[in-house]
């Protein structure tokens, strides 16, 4: 396991110029440490400048520019960097899993074709293709060293993961040392929501499972579907806190903050079965709110969104534990970090 000392620096990287749920949560570790008494720093990494997004500016955040190589200090790694730990560098490593998918689909720098290949046959030809361009017409040495899965596995370093997905992945892959480290949504989103005035209203997420959600729409044009995009977290707090319903039929990675966050806002949710939305850990809402997309009937599923839109008032009680679970995440994530990093303190 990880040995934190005294004198550790934890260093987590972080791609530049990027707002998202899972930088918000790299910026949430790095605060959450810094405001307990570790020497914690977030690495900005990728094309553009590397400053401080403003989107996380609330946070006890340190940028630094490097690494100090030693066997006391530590790299937390997501994805895109897994392959650092493979670097001939002596501090310790965390791969923090915070999404099964998005590791196939922004790897593919450096993970081995055919572990693309069993995940996405048209993942692994396109990256086929980048890695001929590169290495043919570029000859720039990109991909000129790849890691199986179960290289990334033999590394040595440990795994932190965000949901029970990725758990049930990396036991099934033959990864050894590994404790959860997950998170919890934007706490602008934790507060109380009336039932009242609401309108009958549906949201989704139009950069998720659109082909599936588009003939959910083309069957029920009566009503009113609303993407959440191109909005500040204002109007998108202000939008869920008018709808019903939100609805997500795609592939979900890990725990995703959108569910979570509609439903803190007092929407009922209804998702597919892809991934983390299987786990009834990463999404605790009941089994008839859930629908495997490849062997329900659409039809069924909007019988079940008429049925929540007419009897909203009812049926929005049977999401008050998934709220709870939600309303927990703070609280269990600072824990989480205390376990790993601050409890056990060595010298």
């Amino acid at each position: 396991m990880i040995k934190v000392y005294k004198d550790s620096k934890i260093y987590v990287y972080c791609l530049a110029g990027h707002a998202s749920g899972g930088a918000e949560l790299l910026h949430q570790l790095v605060s959450f440490l810094r405001d307990n008494g570790k020497d914690a720093y977030i690495i900005l990494t990728g094309t553009q400048e590397h400053k401080l997004h403003p989107e996380y500016a609330k946070y006890n955040v340190v940028l630094a520019d490097a690494i100090e190589d030693n066997e006391h200090n530590i790299e937390v790694l997501y994805e895109p960097e897994f392959y650092r730990a493979a670097m001939d560098t002596r501090t310790q490593k965390i791969l923090w899993w915070l999404s099964v998918d998005n590791f196939y689909r922004c790897c593919n720098g450096f993970l081995a074709l055919k572990d693309i290949a069993k995940w996405s046959r048209k993942q692994a030809f396109r990256t086929m293709l980048s890695r001929i361009y590169h290495k043919v017409l570029k000859h720039d040495g990109t991909y000129s060293k790849t890691l199986s899965l179960e290289d990334v596995a033999r590394l040595g370093a440990v795994s932190a993961y965000q949901s029970e997905y990725a758990q049930n992945f990396l036991q099934n892959h033959g990864f050894k040392e590994m404790f959860a480290l997950k998170d919890y949504i934007n706490t602008d989103h934790c507060r109380d929501f009336r039932t009242d005035g609401r309108e009958d209203i549906v949201l989704y997420n139009p950069q998720k499972g659109m082909e599936y959600t588009s003939k959910l729409i083309s069957l029920a044009p009566d009503i009113k579907w609303v993407p959440i995009i191109n909005m500040t977290r204002a109007q998108v707090i202000e939008t869920m806190q008018k709808a019903k319903i939100y609805i997500d039929f795609g592939f979900h990675p890990g725990k995703d903050r959108l569910p979570r966050e509609c439903a803190m806002n007092g929407l009922c949710i209804i998702t597919g079965r892809r991934g983390a939305a299987n786990f009834f850990e990463d999404i605790s809402i009941e089994d008839r709110y859930k629908f495997d997309e490849k062997r329900c009937r659409k039809a069924d599923v909007i019988s079940v969104i008429r049925d929540t839109l007419a009897h909203y008032d009812e049926r929005i009680n049977d999401f008050s534990f998934y709220r709870y679970r939600i309303s927990l995440e703070k609280a269990e994530f600072e824990q989480q970090i205390r376990d790993c990093f601050i409890n056990n303190t060595i010298g």
